[in-house]
């Protein structure tokens, strides 16, 4: 009988190992061809999307910067045309005392 060393048993192994690693693998059909339609929205819709939502934020900044400026430009009007009419008031009546 012949005496088996050690390193045919690990050789083996391996051979096993490889074996089976590929075993499991199966052929599998290639993908499908994109359309060239197919294939821009892959590639550009992201990228679209990431602009417009950001062209949609700074829009928005814009409009409340815009809305918030128009809001106390109209407040101070507001005070203005109070104290213009408090004065007018105040001038009547010191014209109606004197008449």
């Amino acid at each position: 009988m012949r005496a088996s060393s050690p390193l045919s048993g690990t050789h083996s192994l391996r051979a096993q190992i490889q074996t089976r690693r590929y075993s499991t693998e199966q052929s599998s059909p290639p993908p499908p061809s994109r359309s060239p339609s197919g294939n821009f929205y892959k590639t550009f819709t992201r990228p679209v999307a990431k602009c417009l939502l950001l062209a949609m934020f700074v829009y928005q900044l814009a409009y409340w910067g815009w809305v918030k400026l128009e809001q106390d430009e109209i407040t101070g009007e507001r005070k203005e045309i109070a104290l213009l009419e408090g004065q007018v008031r105040s001038l009547q009546e010191a014209k109606a005392r004197k008449a």
